[in-house]
């Protein structure tokens, strides 16, 4: 239990709900770091103080219109190979959602999901990964939901809580083929593939190019004009626009 918050089982998995807390990424990182929290324990949060996304930028639907909640995976992965986990938070997201609000959307690297055929952010996912000794340790998988945005009535917020958690579990067995088949499975959804794209990059410059794919390790692969292939890793990335 966590200041007075019951740990349910729910779903299949270990839950706690927040009326209000600072943000669902914060309760869940907390529960795996310090009670050692097994994969797929979830944490969902009626009202976040503080929802900042993946460059601390707050999220703008308001509490009442949104779906917060964090899960935290125990990924079989190398150190090298963890940012691989945003890409399985944002399928899985992508299709939970798609299955309560019966809305086709699309991934967007790295951490947006959009409605089809438009630029209108609808799902934000923010991953914060904890390293062990040759490994990760943990990952936990922050998304918030735009339920207006989606076409969702708010009564129906456990339906999709429950939807989202069964997607991200399918998206994260992938991992035990590899994270490059799990990788695959987002690239398959990913509404930039072929398209010329310009990122700003951290702490400065920019580059652009024709995305052709995303690593094993969830990086851009990005061709230039000459054909040279960039790799981009999530880090790096200030902003990434259309070209």
């Amino acid at each position: 239990m966590a200041d007075g918050v019951e740990t349910v089982e729910r779903y299949g998995r270990l839950v706690r709900h927040f009326p209000v807390a600072v943000s669902a990424g914060a309760m869940a990182g907390a529960w795996a770091r310090q009670e050692d929290a097994p994969g797929g324990a979830t944490v969902v949060v009626d009202h976040e103080i503080t929802p900042l996304s993946r460059l601390g930028e707050t999220w703008q639907s308001p509490s009442a219109a949104s779906l917060s909640m964090a899960v935290v995976l125990r990924p079989p992965l190398a150190p090298e190979d963890g940012d691989v986990c945003w890409l399985v938070g944002g399928l899985g997201a992508m299709l939970g959602a798609e299955a309560v609000s019966g809305t086709e959307l699309a991934t967007w690297w790295p951490d947006r999901v959009m409605s089809q055929g438009s630029t209108e952010l609808r799902i934000s996912v923010k991953t914060e990964i904890q390293l062990g000794a040759a490994k990760v340790k943990s990952a936990v998988v922050v998304m918030r939901f735009d339920l207006r945005g989606l076409g969702i009535d708010v009564d129906r917020r456990e339906e999709l809580v429950e939807a989202v958690v069964t997607a991200l579990d399918e998206a994260a067995a992938r991992l035990d083929e590899g994270p490059e088949a799990a990788a695959a499975a987002y690239e398959q959804r990913c509404v930039l593939m072929e398209r010329r794209v310009k990122l700003r990059l951290m702490p400065k410059g920019e580059t652009r190019g024709t995305v052709r794919g995303i690593d094993r390790g969830g990086r851009l692969e990005l061709q230039s004009g000459t054909g040279m292939i960039e790799r981009i890793s999530i880090d790096m990335l200030r902003e990434l626009q259309l070209a």
